[in-house]
C-alpha cells in the first residue's frame, strides 16, 4: 500500500487548461487498482493524436471511479513542457485528500509488514487519534470491532463514519494491546499541535547493517545522552519500553518526549547490556559545537558533510542567499561533447526566453558567456547572476554545424532560483533551492533545515521533460545506496532524506511532478553519507520525487506532501 500513498496527489476531478496545439497533444493514464487481498495492479495507458484529441477525462473517470481505484491523468502538450496539467479522480480510499471528509489522523507506516495482523501508523498531531493517546508506531487491531490488518481495512470504515463520532480503538504498542476512544472531525479542523520546545537526545545513526539488532550510534558533545555515560558505538536496543530495531524508531520515539523528561536507555557496550537514564534536553542551535552537531526537533543530530569536509559552527559562520536579476530562459544540463569540451545543454526554454529569441533550439550546448568559460548549469547561473534585466550578453554555442555566437538581451526572472552558500573556516557548502531570503536563512542557521517553495517559472536552472523514476532504467544504471529512508513519508511538515553511498561526486536533487527542480546539491568529494531534514509546508501538498545521481546512475523516491 506504501507505493500507492506515496504517489497519489489531490486535485479535482477536471482537467484545468488547454493544450494550443492538438496534433501534439499527450496524455498518460496511471490506474492504480487494489484487489481484495490487497493486491495492488498498475497500468499505464498512452493516448496521443487523434486518440488524445478525442479523450473525454471526466467521462474516464466517472467510469473508472470506485472505493479501490485511483486515477492520474496527465495531459501535455510535447512541444511545450510548460503546458501541461494533471487530473486525479477524487479516490476514498484516500479520504486524507479532501478536507471536508471523515478523519481520524493516522497515516500508513513505512514499518508496516502486509504479512502481520495489524496497521502500524504514523499519527497526525493535532487529530483526534493523537488526542486519544495514539503514538507513531503504534499498530492498530480493530476499529469498534473491525479488524484493521490492511490500509483499506481502515479507510472504508472511516468513510462510512461522520465527523464527530466516537471509534474504538484497539491497539498494541511494544507488544502490549491496549484500548482508547478517539472522536472522529474533519481535516480541515485539525491544526497541528506542535511543542514549542523541542527535546533533543543527541544521538545520530552510525549503524551500516540493518540485521543487527539495535542501533549503533554517534553521541553529540554536550547532550543528554553524552551525560548519562553514552559513548560513539554503543548500540541503543531500547528506550523506556520501546524496542529500538532502526533509526526511525528513535525518531518516533523523540516526537512525543518532552524536554527534561527522564528517558530509560537500553543499551549495549562490547557485547554486555547497560541502562543509562538521560535527562532530555532542549534542541537548539550550539554556537560552540560542530556543523556535524545539528539538534534536530526529532532528538537527533546527523552528520552534514560535503565529502571529507565538515563545516564547523562558531561565531564566523555566515548564511547567504542570492537571486539573479536577470534570465538567460534556459533549462539545462552538464554535458560532455565530443571533444572532451563541456557546457551546459539546454533542455527547455521558459515562457519568457532571451535565448529562444535569438533562436537557440533545444540541444544547443552553451559554452561561455561574455567570454567566460561555462562547463555546466551552474557556473550557467553564476556567471548570468553578474547582469541586470535588460543587459546584452554574448552567449557561445556548440551546435552539429559548430560554434555559434549570439547576443541576447536578459529578461528579468519571472520567478527564480536561489543559491545558497554557508561560510565559514571551512570548504564552503552550496546548494540551490526555489525563492529563499532572509527568514530562510535565518532558519537554516538557527534550526539546519531546508525550506523547500512551490517551484515557478524560472529560468536557467535545471530541469527534466520526464520525471526521474529509476525503476525504468535498465539495471546497470540503477544506483544502489544503502539505508535509503525519507520519512515520515507522507509527510506535513519536515521530512529526513539520508542514505549511504559510494565515495564519489553525488548529486541530490528534488523536482516536483513537472519536472522542476526544487533543490539541487552537489557533492564533489562525497564521503559516502548524507543527511539532510527538509520543511515541506511552504510547498503545500504534491509528490515530490528524490533523485540521487552518481554519474550515469541514479536512484529515485517519491514523497508526498499533504
Amino acid at each position: 500500500m506504501i507505493a500507492a500513498l506515496v504517489l497519489s496527489l489531490c486535485c479535482p476531478d477536471q482537467v484545468f487548461g488547454q493544450n494550443s496545439d492538438n496534433s501534439t497533444k499527450k496524455i498518460t493514464i496511471t490506474k492504480r487498482k487494489t484487489d481484495s487481498d490487497g493486491t495492488e495492479i498498475t497500468e499505464i495507458i498512452v493516448k496521443k493524436g487523434k486518440a488524445a484529441e478525442n479523450f473525454d477525462s471526466d467521462k474516464y473517470i466517472k467510469e473508472n471511479k470506485s472505493d479501490n481505484v485511483q486515477l492520474d491523468i496527465r495531459t501535455e502538450d510535447t512541444n511545450d513542457d510548460d503546458n501541461y496539467s494533471i487530473a486525479r479522480s477524487s479516490n476514498n480510499s484516500y479520504p486524507n485528500c479532501d478536507n471536508t471528509q471523515t478523519f481520524l489522523g493516522v497515516e500508513e507506516d513505512s514499518d508496516e509488514d502486509a504479512n502481520e495482523k495489524g496497521l502500524v501508523v504514523q499519527v497526525v498531531r493535532g487529530s483526534g487519534a493523537e488526542k486519544s493517546g495514539l503514538r507513531h508506531n503504534d499498530m492498530i487491531l480493530k476499529l469498534n470491532d473491525v479488524e484493521t490488518n490492511r490500509w483499506s481495512d481502515l479507510s472504508k470504515f472511516v468513510n462510512r463514519s461522520k465527523p464527530g463520532d466516537a471509534v474504538k480503538i484497539e491497539y498494541q504498542r511494544n507488544g502490549k494491546t491496549m484500548n482508547t476512544t478517539a472522536t472522529l472531525t474533519k481535516r480541515s479542523e485539525v491544526k497541528c499541535d506542535t511543542k514549542t520546545k523541542k527535546s533533543f537526545l543527541g544521538v545520530s545513526d552510525e549503524d551500516d547493517n540493518d540485521e543487527n539488532l539495535g542501533v549503533a550510534v554517534s553521541i553529540t558533545n554536550g547532550s543528554a545522552a553524552e551525560k548519562a555515560g553514552l559513548e560513539d558505538g554503543d548500540v541503543i536496543v531500547r528506550l523506556e519500553d520501546t524496542p529500538i530495531s532502526d533509526f526511525e524508531d528513535i525518531s518516533d520515539f523523540m516526537a512525543y518526549a518532552n524536554v527534561d523528561d527522564k528517558v530509560k536507555v537500553t543499551f549495549e557496550r562490547d557485547g554486555k547490556q547497560k541502562v543509562v537514564e538521560a535527562t532530555l534536553g532542549e534542541e537548539k542551535y550550539s554556537n560552540n559545537g560542530n556543523w556535524n552537531n545539528f539538534n534536530w526537533d526529532n532528538g537527533t543530530n546527523f552528520n552534514w558533510n560535503n565529502g571529507n569536509n565538515v563545516w564547523n559552527g562558531n561565531n564566523n559562520c555566515n548564511i547567504t542567499a542570492n537571486e539573479k536579476e536577470a534570465c538567460l530562459g534556459v533549462y539545462t544540463s552538464g554535458t560532455t561533447m565530443s571533444n572532451d569540451d563541456s557546457g551546459a545543454r539546454i533542455t527547455d526554454f521558459t515562457t519568457e526566453s532571451a535565448a529562444r529569441d535569438e533562436s537557440m533550439k533545444v540541444g544547443d550546448v552553451i559554452v561561455s558567456v561574455n567570454g567566460s568559460k561555462v562547463e555546466n548549469h551552474d557556473e550557467l547561473w553564476t556567471e548570468i547572476a553578474k547582469y541586470k534585466a535588460g543587459d546584452k550578453v554574448k552567449v557561445a554555442y556548440m551546435r552539429a554545424d559548430g560554434l555559434q555566437n549570439v547576443e541576447a538581451t536578459l529578461k528579468a526572472c519571472r520567478n527564480n532560483t536561489s543559491r545558497v552558500q554557508i561560510l565559514d573556516d571551512a570548504k564552503p557548502r552550496e546548494f540551490y533551492v526555489w525563492n529563499w531570503g532572509g527568514n530562510e536563512a535565518k532558519s537554516m542557521k538557527e534550526r539546519q533545515v531546508i525550506t523547500i517553495h512551490k517551484a515557478g517559472e524560472g529560468g536557467d536552472v535545471p530541469k527534466v521533460n520526464t520525471v526521474p523514476d529509476s525503476t525504468l532504467l535498465p539495471q546497470s544504471r540503477q544506483l544502489k545506496l544503502v539505508n535509503f529512508r525519507a520519512f515520515p513519508n507522507p509527510s506535513q511538515g519536515q521530512v529526513t532524506v539520508e542514505f549511504k553511498g559510494q565515495e564519489t561526486s553525488t548529486v541530490v536533487a528534488l523536482y516536483d511532478l513537472g519536472g522542476r527542480q526544487l533543490f539541487r546539491e552537489e557533492l564533489n568529494a562525497f564521503g559516502g553519507s548524507y543527511a539532510q531534514q527538509f520543511d515541506l509546508r511552504e510547498y503545500a501538498k504534491g509528490t515530490i520525487v528524490i533523485q540521487v545521481q552518481q554519474g550515469d546512475k541514479m536512484y529515485t523516491e517519491q514523497l508526498l506532501v499533504n
